[in-house]
């Protein structure tokens, strides 16, 4: 299933569906971590879990000592609540750590560039006494991430994939 998706999702970056592809990347953190935690009964443990493990720590710079916003797994999984359940392209505050909150966050949705060299932005803006904390994040670069990382997982640990389903295609 995860190589069909993964196809499915680059299918439609190249058909410039963002929205579709963006939206179907979301879900792969879901199923790995379905598989990496087979026993873990909470969701949203296992996603955040999961993308933190294989992604989120390779996101955050090392050497950052002023908590630049950075794609964690909260703030994965809040985007990807926001999308798949409210039709909303942004991630909730509510749902994220305290101290880590993002003010301002922007999808930016560009072109296939010859290289697939794309890059994400963050900043930390001070206004007076307030600090405002902002993130744009490529939609392309971030789809281009999921499905990699997913897909190189799902040919390591092709045996912990064992979901009950069928598909039948092509029936009539």
């Amino acid at each position: 299933m995860i190589i069909q998706l993964v196809q499915d999702i680059r299918k439609a970056l190249e058909n410039n569906l963002y929205f579709v592809a963006l939206s179907s990347a979301l879900t792969l953190p879901d199923i790995c971590g379905k598989a990496a935690y087979p026993e873990e009964s909470s969701s949203r443990r296992r996603y955040i879990s999961w993308y933190d493990e294989e992604i989120g720590k390779y996101e955050k710079n090392p050497e950052d000592k002023e908590n630049m916003p950075y794609l964690s797994g909260e703030v994965i999984y809040s985007l990807r609540c926001s999308l798949l359940h409210e039709g909303n392209p942004n991630m909730n505050n509510d749902s994220l750590r305290a101290d880590l909150p993002i003010d301002h966050f922007s999808l930016v949705i560009e072109k296939a560039k010859p290289f697939d060299i794309y890059s994400d932005s963050s900043s930390i803006s001070n206004f007076g006494d307030k600090n405002i904390r902002e993130y744009s994040m490529n939609v392309r670069r971030i789809c281009m991430i999921l499905c990699n990382v997913a897909e190189s997982y799902y040919k390591e640990y092709k045996d912990k994939f064992h979901f009950n389903y069928e598909i039948l295609i092509g029936m009539r």
